[in-house]
């Protein structure tokens, strides 16, 4: 039989197993795998930035919280992260660079390699490396537009023993924040991809003329010695005919936000192409042919009008300018022939004078607009 002296010293033994058990079971189940917390410093990373993180998504080959390998207690461990990879980076970065301004740009994040690995390759010697790459895009219009790559690598080589691999993975993912920071900053006003918009200017262009062209101006109205043409087309009744055209340049480049798209506009008349009789060479027929190079006129602003309407974005503007560019034209001849048909090529006077009026008045109104 134990006395009381004896009994309460094995009860202790007992207990102290038992403690023992419960301590080691957690403990154990920690050294299956190595968690690696993100936590999140109480400063930016910048002080200015235009950009928050819309989105995190993963698409590497294994997406999840799982990193890789490294050597830990003593063995070979997976290191993962508390959550999905696109969580963590998610709440990491929103926390560095958070949404101050709705006008920021929404950043979307691709994380197409995210690994940490290591070996023993010696007693005591362990090396490894870690691997990030990310892609940067953002939509516009629905559209993705793709920016910048991130991509790097860290290779080490320690000893066996504890290891700060949370500063090693926070490093590299400040740094690919700082990478398209400085891209941003680099090629804000500079880089199309990053346009939020367009914003059309124009401009007349209105070059010197030569022996064959008059470029159209208010202060330049046509003179007979324009018409250099050979006088009266075979099976043409009119006393004069004029050829008037317009055309346009195209240029764009980006400014701040915005792409500027310049459009630099032409009116012309071609004096090869015009003719006036010889008996009809008076003030009204030349008054008449001057009002169908004003038509030509004020169809150009009939033009910027419908691409002023449109809805012009930045990945296809130029078909949408072509194909106005076209309507314009047609619009040109509808109107030449309407003027014709309703004046008589001119011979009716009446018409003739409120055709002058409306246009002149129009014409007016365009250059004090200007």
């Amino acid at each position: 039989m134990l006395d009381s002296t004896q009994f309460t010293s094995m009860l202790k033994c007992i207990l102290h197993l038992f403690l023992i058990v419960l301590v080691a079971y957690p403990a154990y189940s920690q050294q299956d795998k190595l968690v690696l917390n993100l936590f999140k410093e109480p400063a930016a990373l910048f002080k200015s930035y235009k950009f928050f993180i819309q989105e995190v998504e993963d698409k590497r080959n294994i997406p999840g919280a799982n990193l890789g390998k490294v050597i830990a207690f003593g063995k070979e461990v997976p290191v993962m992260l508390p959550g999905k990879a696109e969580k963590e980076l998610y709440d990491y970065w929103s926390f560095a660079a958070p949404k101050k301004e709705q006008n920021y740009l929404p950043l979307y994040v691709t994380i197409k390699e995210f690994s940490i690995n290591e070996k023993r390759v010696a007693p005591n010697k362990v090396t490894g490396d870690m691997k990030l790459t990310l892609k940067f895009r953002w939509y516009r219009n629905m559209q993705p537009v793709e920016l910048t790559t991130f991509q790097t690598s860290a290779t080490f080589s320690r000893p066996e023993q504890t290891f700060d691999y949370e500063k090693l993975v926070k490093q590299l993912l400040d740094q690919s924040m700082t990478h398209f920071h400085k891209w941003m900053t680099s090629n804000a006003g500079k880089n199309p991809a990053l346009a939020k918009g367009i914003l059309l200017v124009f401009k007349e262009l209105n070059a010197a003329s030569d022996d064959d062209t008059v470029f159209y101006s208010p202060k330049r109205p046509l003179v007979w010695d324009d018409f250099k043409g050979r006088s009266g087309r075979p099976g043409s009744r009119n006393a004069a005919a004029v050829f008037t055209s317009f055309s346009y340049e195209g240029n764009s480049y980006p400014k701040d936000d915005k792409l500027i798209v310049e459009i630099g506009l032409k009116v012309f008349m071609v004096k090869s192409m015009s003719w006036g009789r010889p008996e009809s060479r008076n003030a009204s027929t030349l008054r008449h042919e001057q009002i169908h190079f004003d038509i030509t006129r004020l169809v150009v602003e009939k033009f910027k009008d419908q691409l002023r309407k449109a809805d012009l974005t930045v990945e296809d503007y130029d078909s949408e300018i072509q194909y106005q560019f076209l309507e314009a034209f047609r619009q040109m001849n509808y109107d030449q022939e309407a003027y014709d048909g309703e004046t008589g090529h001119g011979l009716d006077a009446g018409a003739q004078a409120a055709w002058d009026k409306k246009v002149a008045a129009q014409i007016a109104q365009v250059y004090q607009v200007q």
